[in-house]
């Protein structure tokens, strides 16, 4: 008996790195897992290792549509749904100082990071209350609570926000029964700390002191 025996969860970001080992970790323990992400390829090949009890279905978060379908997708293909783990997130750090940051980089890493967690939780709700509850995990970041963690000032932003979003979720949503969570992990080594805009501890930088 795994303690995940008869729930359902989703996992987006599933194709990599802290997503692909939450996916077969929760096989492991009983779930069944849709795995939704970007990347075809890697996405068909984990479902394929992880057999009957997971689904892939290519999805990207910055399309309201792609969520709603794959949320569809956990209802459809295994009934229900017990468990959103918002993880995506690879690739959107709009780096560099203030003013050098574009426009059209910190709204791509906003769309990934912050509106996209708001799109799960507001999609998902609705079909966790129909069941009577359901928990939601999203995945903030230190650099959401300290400044200096991250290379990127705009994803340390974005998460610092969807911290403070899933607060507000889980006060309205715990009545329903659905709970909302945030870990905030360090440095991982994955796949994507290879890309410059990852979050990095450093010294922040410190004028006043002599």
């Amino acid at each position: 008996m795994g303690r995940l025996d008869g729930k359902v969860a989703i996992v987006a970001g599933g194709t990599s790195g802290i997503g692909e080992r939450t996916a077969e970790r929760f096989v492991e323990e009983g779930a069944r897992v849709v795995i939704a992400g970007r990347r075809s390829e890697e996405g068909e090949r984990l479902a394929k290792h992880l057999g009957s009890q997971a689904d892939f279905i290519r999805t990207d978060v910055t399309h309201e549509a792609d969520i709603k379908a794959m949320l569809a997708r956990a209802v459809d293909h295994f009934g229900r749904l017990d468990c959103l783990f918002n993880n995506a997130g690879g690739g959107t750090g709009a780096s560099g100082s203030i003013e050098s940051v574009t426009l059209e980089d910190y709204e791509r890493t906003m769309a990934v990071l912050l509106r996209a967690v708001f799109l799960g939780i507001k999609h998902a709700a609705p079909i966790m209350r129909r069941q009577g509850g359901g928990s939601i995990i999203n995945t903030g970041s230190i650099a959401g609570i300290r400044a200096g963690f991250s290379s990127s000032m705009i994803y340390s932003a974005a998460k610092a926000g969807m911290a403070q979003l899933s607060r507000c979720a889980s006060m309205e949503l715990g009545e329903q029964g659905i709970r909302v969570n945030v870990i905030s992990p360090g440095g991982i080594a994955t796949g994507s700390s290879a890309r410059p805009w990852v979050c990095r501890p450093k010294r922040p930088s410190a004028p006043w002191r002599r």
